[in-house]
């Protein structure tokens, strides 16, 4: 310890622990990523894909997007390779927006025979992470919404949202659906589009395997707090999954963790300490321009620093900063991590 500053033995101390954090990646972005101007990395295989996520260092999991990652003949496949990799599976993210049949809607469509496709995917969804020993699935419907006034009958689609996720949750109890709210992007407006309405939705379905993903990049799009979105989904018992990037808060950039609202992210880590989380912290970047492994891991290097930061702080020290409501005092203690 001798000529060295305790803060920083404190931040590396943190990082040697984070590996009680379990950690996961998605799948998908060691495969294609594009928008609408180009391609910036080519399609993998599932072996290519498995092989680039397992250079990432202390992570424990992935993230996975059915049938997109794999398709049902592959899962004996895919099962093989999480255990070569000794890696699980942190959630199942159900392909409600890929598929152009999804244009108009999944759960909310129009067409009676769409939403039951919507349905049975899911529950189909719901089967496969019981096959790969994972406890719930991830429903980001971003293709059920509007885009222009008088397109869509709000009480109708709501009604259909509510009762068709109550079907699938009731058809695998012991699987958790989490909800992933987003403001816009496909649609202009779509349905889910906050912490507030994907909660009311949650408890309008009222089944205790029906919570949230709060996802800290759609949180910042929409003008939430994520801190305080994340309160409140915990003070209702409905969060139920982590997806963790960042961006600039006028759209979904889905960039380095901590690249642009570092404060933010260190109350976050605060408070995720505070509600005593044990959940997964999984990375939902799209480096489109960057090397995908370089960049998730330099997510992960952000997180366990701003973990570290938070412990260097002190909970008990932050708790009553908090209590205090002094921002001058709040700022000059904040200032200290720089010290």
């Amino acid at each position: 310890m001798e000529g060295k500053s305790p803060g920083i033995f404190l931040v590396k101390k943190r990082r040697k622990m984070m590996d009680k954090e379990k950690v996961a990646v998605g799948l998908w972005l060691f495969g294609k990523l594009s928008d609408r101007f180009m391609v910036y990395h080519g399609s993998r295989t599932l072996e290519e894909k498995m092989k680039e996520a397992s250079k990432l260092k202390q992570i424990q999991g992935l993230e996975v997007m059915y049938p997109v990652d794999f398709k049902d003949e592959e899962i004996d496949k895919f099962k093989g390779l999480l255990e070569s990799y000794n890696l699980k599976v942190a959630s199942v993210i159900v392909d409600h927006f890929c598929d152009p049949k999804w244009m108009h809607g999944s759960f909310t469509s129009s067409d009676r025979k769409i939403r039951e496709d919507a349905i049975q995917l899911t529950k189909r969804a719901m089967d496969v992470s019981k096959q790969l020993e994972c406890p719930r699935i991830n429903l980001w419907l971003g293709q059920d919404g509007y885009d222009y006034l008088f397109q869509t009958d709000y009480k109708v689609s709501w009604d259909w949202l509510i009762e068709g996720i109550k079907t699938c949750a009731e058809y695998q109890p012991e699987v958790k659906v989490a909800v992933e709210y987003k403001i816009k992007e496909p649609r202009t407006h779509i349905f889910i589009a906050t912490v507030g309405k994907a909660l009311l939705l949650a408890n309008a379905v009222n089944l205790k395997n029906v919570g949230v993903t709060l996802d800290i990049g759609h949180a910042l799009f929409c003008g939430e707090n994520p801190s305080e979105s994340l309160i409140l989904l915990d003070r209702w018992g409905k969060l139920f999954h982590l997806h963790l990037n960042d961006n600039y808060r006028e759209w979904d950039h889905d960039m380095i963790v901590g690249s642009v609202n570092l404060w933010d992210y260190l109350e976050l880590f605060f408070w995720l300490k505070k509600i005593k989380y044990e959940g997964w912290y999984s990375l939902d970047v799209y480096p489109y321009r960057e090397n995908v492994v370089d960049a998730c891991q330099q997510s992960i290097e952000n997180m366990r620093t701003l973990m570290g930061l938070v412990d260097k702080l002190g909970v008990e020290r932050l708790t009553t900063l908090v209590q205090e409501r002094d921002a001058a005092k709040t700022a000059e203690v904040l200032r200290g991590i720089f010290k």
